[in-house]
């Protein structure tokens, strides 16, 4: 994501236990005004855990210039082994693909093929 100029904030929501009593995910929210909330479990899972928390709990909605996203993992039970884990699980590809759709849709001439 850098060589295309995006920049991120990446929040370890592990390291805010018990989530996020200071508020750090809203402080960086004020910054983007944008988020994405990324996580290895299901659909409905631990992202929308920490959207309703962030966004509802402790009024970050009021931050955002777009939707919030949320990328978990794939709907299905993942194989066993690390390919499995690759195709289940959010993996670098995904997490660039949301991440440009997030920027993308914030400065849409931002990234014409014309370069």
């Amino acid at each position: 994501m850098e060589q295309d100029g995006i920049s991120a904030e990446l929040i370890d929501v592990q390291t805010l236990l018990p989530f996020d009593l200071n508020h750090t995910i809203v402080e960086s929210l004020k910054k983007t005004n944008r988020i994405l909330f990324l996580d290895e479990d299901v659909p409905g899972g631990a992202t929308a855990y920490m959207m309703q928390e962030v966004l509802e709990k402790q009024k970050g909605y009021q931050y955002l210039d777009s939707a919030p996203t949320t990328l978990p993992a794939r709907e299905h039970r993942p194989p066993y082994g690390t390919d499995g884990d690759y195709f289940s699980k959010p993996n670098a590809e995904d997490v660039y693909n949301t991440a440009f759709h997030i920027v993308h849709e914030a400065e849409p001439g931002r990234f014409d093929d014309d370069e």
